[in-house]
């Protein structure tokens, strides 16, 4: 299996979590997000919607347990020691009980990933339960490692960006009375893809008085003439994200979409501007967010200015979980950190977004997505 880094950072990465298990004296860590899979070893499959974990013990590589399907690309990799498989016929939990009363020392702790939306809570009780007590909450040392991306992972998300901005504007040119949003995210997604992006959560692509309800996706609606399209695309290069949003207006614009429209690119401006090494997360979504409230719209902008992006799997594509640029929250900006910016407004008849994936630098903001920062009038 051909992998993003060399063997050194995979193992550096193992070393890092082994001494986390002797300073906490843990008996061994399970990990079961695909994303810390991913940054421990370089394993990626779409088979993780079934359970499965990785072991890391005192010494030695990981072990994987994981359904028998998935054998064959956890044994290509040269980074996993030892896979265990769970027959379909078999209860996953057994199987993991059997692996750690055979690998661990009685009275072991067991360092668990809780914070893993793919560790269920009947897995918990039933693994807490055979365990006696045993397992710790354990987490934060591998967030911590993936908050301040490398040289090589930042080149990763800048040719991200690029296939981003493919998909971006292969959809704005395929735009036009007639069409429907799903042809839109055909176009979308073959730009990306063709541009090298492996799949990705599904990116979004909506019209009209849809565009105000957040989350919404493409549904086969007709685009009409006077529409509102929104446009976020989104690209990975070795599951290393980034994206873009944009609106179009099918037709001249309107007065009232320009007003709205620059007051978003404004607080994207102001964002972007505020970002350096060394203030805090809350100062750049202040920024940010004022000018919203200046407008006398900062109802409608409900949410955090920026979500951290790195590694992601579907249905997930963010680092949002541990890093993000929100309201007075004081970490403090060192440079590596990479957001997705996404001021906007989710109005009841419409929604205006203009957002870029960006750098932290050593003096201020690298922007990785190149594309027009304005309202997109496709006039017909």
């Amino acid at each position: 299996m051909q992998l993003a880094f060399s063997q050194k950072v995979y193992l550096d990465n193992l070393a890092l979590l082994q001494g986390d298990i002797s300073k906490k004296s843990l008996g061994c860590i399970i990990i079961f997000d695909p994303e810390s899979i991913y940054w421990l070893t370089g394993y990626r499959s779409i088979g993780y919607f079934t359970f499965q974990c990785v072991l890391i013990l005192p010494d030695g590589k990981p072990i994987m347990i994981s359904r028998q399907v998935n054998h064959a690309i956890a044994l290509a990799n040269a980074n996993i020691a030892e896979f265990v498989a769970i027959e379909d016929t078999q209860d996953p939990v057994d199987i993991l009980v059997k692996v750690l009363n055979q690998r661990i020392s009685q009275g072991s702790l067991i360092g668990l990933e809780t914070e893993s939306t793919y560790l269920n809570v009947r897995s918990y009780k039933r693994l807490d339960a055979a365990m006696q007590g045993r397992l710790v909450d354990w987490g934060g040392v591998i967030e911590q490692a993936r908050t301040i991306k490398t040289p090589e992972q930042l080149d990763f998300m800048r040719q991200a960006a690029k296939a981003a901005v493919a998909g971006l504007d292969a959809a704005v040119q395929a735009v036009k009375p007639g069409c429907t949003e799903n042809d839109l995210a055909a176009a979308m997604l073959s730009g990306a893809t063709k541009a090298g992006s492996e799949y990705t959560r599904v990116p979004l692509v909506v019209t009209g008085p849809a565009t105000g309800v957040c989350f919404t996706t493409w549904e086969r609606r007709q685009v009409q003439r006077g529409d509102v399209v929104f446009l976020e695309a989104a690209a990975n290069i070795n599951r290393y994200h980034a994206m873009i949003a944009r609106n179009c207006i099918v037709g001249p614009a309107t007065a009232e979409h320009k007003r709205f429209a620059q007051i978003v690119i404004d607080a994207l401006d102001a964002a972007i501007a505020a970002i350096r090494p060394g203030v805090t997360s809350g100062s750049v979504d202040a920024a940010c967010r004022s000018v919203f409230e200046s407008n006398g719209l900062g109802q409608y902008f409900d949410h955090r200015t920026a979500y951290g992006i790195g590694i992601g799997f579907p249905p997930n594509w963010a680092e949002g979980r541990f890093l993000a640029l929100k309201p007075d929250d004081e970490t403090i900006l060192q440079p590596g950190m990479t957001f997705h910016l996404v001021p906007s407004l989710f109005m009841p008849a419409f929604c205006f977004m203009s957002s870029e994936s960006v750098a932290v630098t050593d003096d201020g903001c690298e922007v990785l997505t190149d594309y027009p920062r304005k309202l997109i009038e496709l006039d017909f």
